[in-house]
């Protein structure tokens, strides 16, 4: 099959081109030009890719590739300092051009979109994921249109060599680093953390399955748990066997904070997906290739 991933410089982007590399699938890759590869350890020869700028070199990029289906995970999270026109012409306008140029293609085409399971009205990243996966609806409803879009709503995703910015990757790093405090939140919020090899094989599934998925669905993908942040933290405390000070309370809670996200994996089980990590299988397997190098 022929695919197309963007965000490949990213956590979940290199896993899911390095996976669909070695399961004998075409992969090119859609980047911006100073994006780096360091993920894909050596192996960007064995990838076409696109390092593409203006909205026309990405139009005659798709139409080189003629992808039976798109891979979009390329996002801002907003957590190094971006602006709000940056986020949106990641999150939304980035996306849109990848759309236009799909609605030239001359055979169906599958867009899995990385969506987010956030309120919009949490972070300027929730708000213009929401709106790109409005317009990507609203495209794929249009009758003249050969194209399926699927929404892919991931809960928290981890593992080993994500960014350091992300709460999972912080509370590592200080834990097993032993620092003196740790300040949080009372963590009574309820999150869904799903290890990033059970993220790519439900990708998998869903490239398997993708013709009997209806044009437009979103799919929800957690493990299904949903553990409070207090036990997520103290599970890492303990198989760290960390001295750090967990300072529960030290910090508020954000402006729009959702206590309860959990995912209802029913239909990607229906798909033939199974979790294979729970919590403390999937903070071990981080541990062990993330420190034990």
């Amino acid at each position: 099959m022929n695919l197309l991933i963007t965000g490949a410089s990213g956590f979940l982007g290199s896993a899911l081109a390095l996976h669909f590399l070695e399961d004998g699938h075409r992969v090119a890759l859609l980047l911006r030009p100073e994006s780096r590869l360091d993920r894909l350890h050596g192996k960007e020869a064995a990838f076409e890719v696109g390092r593409c700028e203006s909205d026309d070199e990405i139009d005659a990029f798709i139409s080189h590739i003629e992808p039976e289906t798109i891979i979009h995970t390329a996002c801002a999270y907003g957590r190094q300092g971006e602006s709000f026109l940056s986020i949106h012409d990641t999150n939304l306008r980035f996306g849109l051009v990848i759309l236009q140029a799909v609605l030239h293609s001359k055979r169906p085409v599958t867009f899995i979109n990385t969506g987010t399971v956030l309120e919009e009205n949490v972070s300027s990243y929730a708000l213009t994921k929401h709106q790109f996966a409005q317009w990507g609806r609203f495209l794929a409803s249009q009758p003249i249109n050969q194209l399926r879009f699927v929404n892919v709503l991931l809960q928290h995703m981890y593992g080993p060599s994500d960014h350091p910015s992300k709460f999972s990757t912080h509370v590592l790093n200080i834990c097993q680093r032993n620092e003196p405090i740790l300040k949080l939140t009372a963590g009574e919020q309820k999150r869904d953390f799903i290890y990033i090899d059970d993220v790519v094989s439900a990708y998998s599934t869903l490239i398997r399955q993708c013709t009997s998925l209806s044009d437009i669905v979103d799919i929800e993908l957690g493990s299904g748990v949903a553990p409070t942040i207090r036990e997520f933290v103290e599970t890492i405390h303990k198989l760290t066997s960390s001295r750090t000070k967990l300072q529960f309370g030290a910090l508020p809670y954000r402006p729009n904070e959702p206590m309860h996200l959990q995912a209802d994996i029913s239909h990607i089980k229906a798909l033939g997906w199974q979790p294979k990590f729970n919590l403390e299988l999937g903070i071990k397997r981080t541990l062990e290739l993330e420190f034990k190098k």
